[in-house]
This record gives C-alpha cells, structure tokens and sequence, in this order.
C-alpha cells in the first residue's frame, strides 16, 4: 500500500501492516508464518512421534542384548536415534523462538510507534497511528475488503492499549497482576533498565496485550477455516456473508486453532544465559521464567476471556474488536456514514450483556461517535439565525472529545475568518452536517449556492467535485493520497 509520496510517519505505519499481514516473497509476515506452522504442525508432531518410538525401540534393543559385541552396535544405533530426536526437537524449537521473537519486536514497536514520553503525547501517537490506518484503506473498489482485513490487527493493538489505560484509571480493571504494574505516574516513563526498550508496565502487560491483539484472528490461517471461507478450489469470496451453521463452527474453530498457536506455535521464551551452576544463575533464570510466564498466561487468559467477557480484560479486546469490524469492516456493502455509529454498536453489545459496559463507556470516552480520519463537513456557527450559504471540510484527527458529538478536527477548506485552514477545534453539533437538523437548515439554502461551495471546495482539494452538493460526510482517502497533506496535525 506505501507510495513514493508516503511520509515518514506513513510509512513506518505502513511498514508494520505489513510485517503483520501481508503477502510477501519470503513468507515472513506474522499471518503468513502461522500459514507455515498450521499447514507443517501435525507432520511435525507426527515426526517427533515417529522418532520417540524409535528412542524407546531402540533402548528396548539395547537391553535385551546378548553379548558385549552387541550392545556396543545397538548403543550405537540408540545414541544415533537420540541424537535425531534432539536434532529435530531442536530445529523446531528454534522455528518457534524465531516465530516468538519476531512477535515480540512487533509488539514492541507498536509500542514505541503509538506511546510517548507522557499521557498527552501518547494520545497524539495513538490518534496518528489510527487516523493513517483509516487512510491508508479505500473506501470504495474491489480492494476494501483485503485492506481493512490487513489493518484490523494494527488497528486493534493501538485501540486496546488507550482503552486498558482508560479503564485502569477509571479503576475498573479486578486482574491485581495488572493492577500491581499500573501506576499512573510511571506508566509512560522510561525503562529503569538502560539496556531495555520498554518499561515494567509495557514489558508486563502492553506487549501482552498487544500480542492478544494481534493474534486474535490467526487462527483464521489454518488450512481447514481456508477451505472453508475459499472453497476446495479457490473460487469463493472469503469475505461474504457467512451462513450461522458455518460461522459458529468457524469461529469456534479460530479460537482452537489461535490457542493452539499461542502455545504450542508460540510458547514462551527460554533463558539464554550459559549455565554456570551458581545460586545466581538459578535466582536469575528463576525470575526469567516466572515473568515469561506471567506475561504467556495473560496473553491466553485475555484471549479466552475475550469470547464471553465478564472482566475488564477480555471486555478490552472485545469492544475493540466490534468497533474495529464497523471502521475497518470487510462486509460487502461497507458504507461510510455507518462509522459514526460504531462506538453505538458497542454500547448497545454491552446492554445486552455481550461485554462489560464500562469497556464500552471507557471506548466511547476514548473515540467519541467519529472515527479517527473520518471527514466531517460543518457550517458557519450563526447557521441558526441565517440561510447558511457556505460549509467547509474537517478531518477528525484526535482522541477523547468532551461530548461523544463533537470531535476534535482539523480545518482542511477554510470557512470563514474563525476556521481557517490547518486549525485545530472542536466540533459543535449545531454545526455538523451529519446531524439532521443541521442538514436541514441547510435544504434552504440555493441549489446554485451549494454548487458553487462544492466547486469551489473541489478546486481547493484539486479534488472531483462530491456528487452531492450537499454532503453529511467526505472521505479524506484522495486528500491524504499526496505526502504533503499527510500531516493532518498542527505542529
């Protein structure tokens, strides 16, 4: 998806999509390693299986030997077979560290790309990264689908992360491992470590978290949900709409299959440090193991707590994850001016008992009503009290609104001498077109009138004039397309 006019920030978000999920010659994108373990895991097993018995054979041999002469050749067929159990036990466990480590470094620049040096500039961070996501994916065409389904983890990484800061500060989260590592004064601090990227916090619980999010999915790689979303020879559209006997089964089959990877494809890091055999080394591989696996079972238990969530935790994932399936979604008939009732969707889940409702009210509170990149188009502030003759366009490029309605943007056509080009305001609703009675102030205003505001807009974008003269909505895709209006931030 990256062009030559992408800029630096474009780019490096670009680059991570891609490390995700993307088709790639050496088949090294996160999705695509997992392709490669679903399709190998049970010829794996099968040949670690095949050698074992071969060990127990063989030792079964060596013990019933006759004579000396003998037992020194069926030792030597023993020690050979056991050398090839531990060869091939060996390969594959480095097949896994290497899967490991490479999410690892993913998570950790996900991180490092959408958290700073405190709360405000990591809100800015995270509004870039999920405002550039929405841009990066069309909105019309044969290729929304496959873009959105690219984006979601991403998507959903960055978006879980503000949303479990949200709900530890509101003090609604029970898990005490997490509370334990959460104080607001060090949350965005620097590693008390030199020789480490990440902080206590991030380390314990964010990266954890981040990978939940990831692989939240990857199960969807496996050769059988394939046949079944493509067909035995391909030709199905593996984004249509699903019948309930094949979903269900489907999605139950995901989380298997997610599990299955998390801990036999993924497991957990081993201590690399030589053994010298000193109380130390013990004290010290000790406390490796014991935060590996703390961090390895709250990446599980967010994941199983994440299919009916009762609990903060799962909740986060879970509330994301319905958000993020209306602003990235991969449905045929994905429509625009849906996106401002995703965070709606997830409230109305969470009356209906589908997840907690304070994740739900934590992600409004974070969002608001408008996506992040979604393009909003407003009128004079004294519209009331006049025929309005005149709108302009705004890009929403900001987290936490004050009101759920009125979006933190920036002015992208000036309006007049109070919304200038490049400001930054927030939103009210009696300015917004997407509102009704907005609209309607404006069905009194001149057809020609509204032609020439559209024109006029038109040229100023060196943009195709929208079809209606009168839009609730515009999308932002072809502005942001060219690297100079790619900074939708004041400086």
């Amino acid at each position: 998806m990256t062009t030559p006019s992408d800029n630096a920030f474009t780019q490096s978000v670009n680059a991570l999509v891609a490390k995700i999920n993307a088709a790639t010659q050496t088949k090294s994108s996160l999705f695509e390693q997992a392709e490669i373990y679903f399709q190998g895991a049970q010829s794996q097993q099968r040949v670690i299986q095949q050698l074992t018995r071969v060990v127990k054979e063989k030792h079964k041999d060596l013990d019933s030997a006759k004579n000396d002469i003998q037992k020194n050749h069926l030792r030597e067929l023993h020690n050979n077979a056991k050398k090839e159990l531990k060869d091939e036990t060996v390969k594959q466990a480095r097949q896994r560290y290497a899967r490991l480590k490479y999410l690892k470094q993913i998570c950790t620049d996900i991180i490092q790309l959408c958290e700073g040096r405190d709360w405000q500039e990591t809100q800015q961070k995270s509004a870039k990264v999920l405002t550039t996501l929405l841009l990066l994916c069309p909105h019309e065409g044969n290729n929304v689908a496959p873009a959105h389904q690219r984006c979601k983890p991403l998507y959903k990484a960055v978006l879980s992360l503000r949303l479990l800061d949200q709900l530890l500060t509101s003090e609604d989260v029970e898990n005490q491992y997490v509370v334990s590592r959460f104080h607001s004064s060090s949350r965005f601090s620097a590693p008390s470590n030199k020789s480490a990227v990440l902080n206590l916090f991030q380390r314990d619980v964010a990266r954890p978290l981040v990978s939940a999010a990831l692989l939240q999915d990857i199960g969807m790689q496996h050769p059988e949900i394939q046949r079944l979303l493509k067909g035995s020879d391909g030709s199905f559209n593996p984004f249509r709409v699903l019948e309930k006997d094949v979903r269900i089964p489907l999605l139950i089959m995901n989380h298997e299959q997610t599990m299955d990877y998390v801990s036999l494809g993924l497991g957990t890091e081993e201590y690399d440090e030589e053994n010298d055999d000193s109380p130390e080394y013990v004290q010290r591989k000790a406390h490796f193991d014991k935060n590996e696996n703390n961090r390895y079972r709250l990446t599980q238990s967010m994941l199983n707590d994440a299919i009916k969530p009762k609990e903060a935790l799962g909740s986060t994932l879970k509330a994301v994850q319905i958000y993020t399936s209306i602003v990235l979604s991969t449905k045929p008939k994905f429509n625009v001016a849906d996106l401002p009732k995703a965070s709606k969707v997830v409230l109305h889940s969470a009356q209906k008992g589908a997840l907690t409702l304070s994740s739900a009210n934590g992600l409004q509170k974070i969002v608001g009503h408008f996506p992040m990149g979604y393009g909003v188009v407003f009128g004079p502030a004294d519209a009331q009290s006049m025929v309005p003759t005149n709108y302009a366009y705004a890009v929403v490029n900001a987290l936490n609104p004050k009101h759920a309605n009125e979006p933190h943007c920036l002015i992208i056509t000036t309006l007049d001498t109070h919304h200038r080009t490049g400001k930054q305001f927030t939103l009210p609703q009696q300015q917004n077109l997407y509102f009704e009675p907005v609209y309607q102030l404006f069905s009194k205003t001149p057809a020609a009138t509204l032609k020439a505001v559209a024109e006029k807009i038109a040229i100023t974008l060196d943009q195709p004039k929208n079809q209606e003269t009168l839009p609730t909505y515009w999308t932002v895709q072809g502005y942001f397309h060219f690297k100079k209006q790619q900074n939708l931030w004041p400086q």
